[in-house]
């Protein structure tokens, strides 16, 4: 079985999920939180479980959102001294916003004058445990520092077989060490779960899991990798797709190589998008594509994130950028994280 190097003994993950259930059990809540760790699949999840235990759906006039790019510290201070209206709570979100990569932690003497209806939630991507803004954030009575790193084994080995049997379908035993040894080492939860939806989905029909299964649909090819890219792409599901970029130029996958897999991706879907357009069901558009219907059903599921037009848009893109490796106004890898860039706006 592949070893993911995350000892439970020195992973933090664990406790940090009991604390958020615990929190949200007791109603009890820090005014700030800190979500951060090398997992994003999992601050993401948690970041979620907060928000929805805190606030009301819809309610947009006691919940405030800011991004790197919108992030004001004076703006943030204001909304958390300000009382909720016609609510338990206020939450104010900020995600990378940079604070915790630096040495100024001035920000954190708003808490006290902070009302006990308000949090805030920071999510972010670089902290620095040497600096002060983590480190008077970590001793501070008011505030809860939560680091999401990836499971211990037996807890991902849990998790990947919930999604497996969910609907009662039998797994083999031998399948999670089968699954977790076709993706080697520290691969991230967002690509497990998607092989591991995968999985369910192709055998969901006839109710069972086993290792001839994981074979045939479990492979960690460049071409698999470029198709998952292109899937969370349209989903506009930015952190997956860069990891799967990130992925493949880790096993030195050339970035004229990705360009060119990627366009291919996507003059596929305009193929399909074009017959289902035309009116041709699955087995049709299988035989005319010479592919199996479960992979023109995946195909079918990521057309239906776009328009024709915009299927079309992103082929250009992909040939604009080839172009401009030719003739020398880019770099391939400039052009290769420009595309990924493009096709996720």
């Amino acid at each position: 079985m592949a070893n993911f190097k995350k000892k439970q003994k020195d992973n933090p993950t664990n406790a940090s999920m009991a604390t958020v259930k615990r929190h949200i059990s007791e109603g009890t809540f820090s005014r700030l939180y800190l979500l951060f760790g090398d997992e994003p699949y999992l601050v993401n999840q948690y970041k979620k479980e907060l928000i929805s235990a805190l606030t009301n759906d819809g309610d947009t006039m006691n919940f405030t959102t800011y991004s790197s790019d919108s992030f004001d510290i004076n703006s943030v201070t204001s909304d958390a001294l300000t009382m909720p209206f016609l609510a338990e709570h206020r939450v104010i979100l900020v995600e990378d916003s940079g604070l915790f990569d630096l040495s100024d932690s001035d920000f954190l003497s708003m808490l006290e004058q902070m009302p006990d209806s308000n949090v805030i939630i920071f999510c972010e991507r670089k902290v620095n445990k040497t600096k002060k803004a983590y480190l008077h954030t970590s001793k501070n009575e008011l505030a809860t520092c939560l680091e999401f790193n990836t499971p211990d084994m037996n807890t991902l080995t849990k998790w990947v077989l919930g999604i497996l049997s969910e609907g009662d379908i039998k797994v083999r035993a031998t399948v999670p060490d089968k699954f977790f040894d076709a993706y080697g080492e520290d691969k991230n939860m967002y690509l497990l779960k998607n092989e591991a939806t995968k999985l369910h989905d192709f055998c969901i029909e006839k109710g069972t899991i086993n290792d001839e299964d994981v074979d045939l649909l479990c492979s960690n090819s460049v071409e698999d990798k470029i198709f998952d890219m292109c899937r969370f792409i349209s989903e506009r599901k930015a952190e997956p797709a860069i990891a799967l970029y990130n992925d493949l130029c880790s096993i030195k996958t050339q970035p004229m190589t990705i360009i060119s897999l990627i366009a291919r991706q996507y003059n596929l879907l305009a193929q399909v998008k074009q017959m289902q357009a035309d009116g041709l069901k699955v087995y049709d558009i299988s035989k005319t594509m010479k592919m199996k219907d479960f992979s023109t059903q995946q195909l079918i599921r990521i057309c239906n994130n776009y328009t024709m037009r915009e299927i079309l848009q992103s082929i250009d893109i992909c040939y604009e950028l080839r172009l401009s490796i030719m003739n020398g106004t880019l770099t391939d890898k400039n052009a290769a994280e420009q595309l990924i860039v493009r096709l996720l706006s």
